[in-house]
C-alpha cells in the first residue's frame, strides 16, 4: 500500500496569504486538494491523508503537518500552494514546483513526474523545478514536493485561479501523474458506482438543507467561490461546505 500525505497550504486566517483584493490562498489550494484526493480514490493500492484543516478555519502549524505525515508513515508528500510576489497586481506569471536543497534524487523524481501536469493544467509559464529550504519539504522523512500553482497577485494568473474548472483539472491531473509515477491501477469498481456507494449517507432533506446553507453562505459573502455546481455535490462535499459555513458564521 502506497501512502501519500497532502495538504492545502495555510488557512483562511493566515495573514498576507491572499490576493490584493482579499481572496484567500487557502480557498484556491483547497479546491486542488479535494480534486486530487477524489481522483486518487479511484485507484487501488493507495491511501491518502490530508494534514491541514479541511475547513480552513485553523492554520495547522507546519511541524504538526510534517510530524503527522512522518508518524503516519507516508511514502510521499504533496503540498498545494499558490504564489505571491508583491501583494500588488502585476504581470509576473507561472507555476513552479519545489523540493528540498541538496541531493534529493527521490524528491526530484517525484517533481519531474508531477510538474509537467501542473504546467499543462494551468496553461501558464513553466518556471521549473526549484530547490528551497522550506519546512514542508525539509522536515518530511519521505520524498516531498511543494507546488506553487500560479501567482495570486498576477493579472495574468488570477484568471486561472478564479476558474474552478482549472483548479479541479489541476488536482485531477496531478493525481493521475502521481498514479502513473507509482504504477497504480484503477480499482475494479467504476468510479461513479464506487462514489455513490461510499458517499451517499444523507437523506434528501439533509441534502437540501446543506445546499441551502451553502447558497446562504454565497449570498452572505462567506465563500469566495460562487458554488454554481452545488446541485452536483456529493454528500461529503455538501457536509464539508456546510460545516465551513457554520464555522465562519459563528466567528
Amino acid at each position: 500500500m502506497i501512502k501519500v500525505g497532502y495538504d492545502a497550504g495555510h488557512g483562511l486566517s493566515t495573514p498576507g496569504k491572499c490576493t490584493p483584493d482579499g481572496e484567500k490562498e487557502w480557498s484556491f489550494n483547497d479546491k486542488i486538494a479535494r480534486a486530487f484526493a477524489k481522483e486518487l480514490s479511484i485507484y487501488s493500492g493507495v491511501a491518502s491523508k490530508r494534514f491541514d484543516d479541511p475547513t480552513g478555519k485553523r492554520d495547522v502549524p507546519l511541524d504538526e503537518r510534517t510530524d503527522g505525515a512522518n508518524n503516519w508513515g507516508a511514502n510521499y508528500y504533496i503540498s498545494f500552494h499558490h504564489n505571491g510576489n508583491t501583494s500588488k497586481w502585476g504581470n509576473w506569471t507561472g507555476v513552479e514546483t519545489f523540493i528540498y536543497v541538496g541531493d534529493q534524487p527521490k524528491s526530484l523524481a517525484l517533481a519531474k513526474a508531477i510538474h509537467p501536469a501542473v504546467v499543462k493544467a494551468y496553461g501558464l509559464r513553466d518556471r521549473g523545478i526549484k530547490q528551497e529550504n522550506l519546512h514542508i519539504v525539509r522536515e518530511t522523512k519521505m520524498p516531498a514536493i511543494l507546488i506553487e500553482g500560479g501567482f495570486m497577485d498576477s493579472t495574468i494568473d488570477i484568471k486561472k485561479l478564479r476558474d474552478d474548472q482549472v483548479l479541479e483539472n489541476a488536482g485531477r491531473m496531478i493525481a493521475q501523474a502521481f498514479a502513473k509515477f507509482c504504477g497504480l491501477k484503477k480499482a475494479s469498481v467504476p468510479k461513479k458506482e464506487e462514489t455513490e456507494v461510499a458517499q451517499q449517507f444523507l437523506n434528501e432533506t439533509g441534502r437540501n438543507e446543506c445546499k441551502e446553507m451553502i447558497k446562504r453562505g454565497v449570498e452572505e459573502c462567506l465563500f469566495t467561490s460562487k458554488h454554481e455546481n452545488v446541485d452536483k455535490y456529493n454528500d461529503t462535499e455538501l457536509i464539508s461546505y456546510s460545516m465551513a459555513y457554520l464555522n465562519r458564521k459563528t466567528k
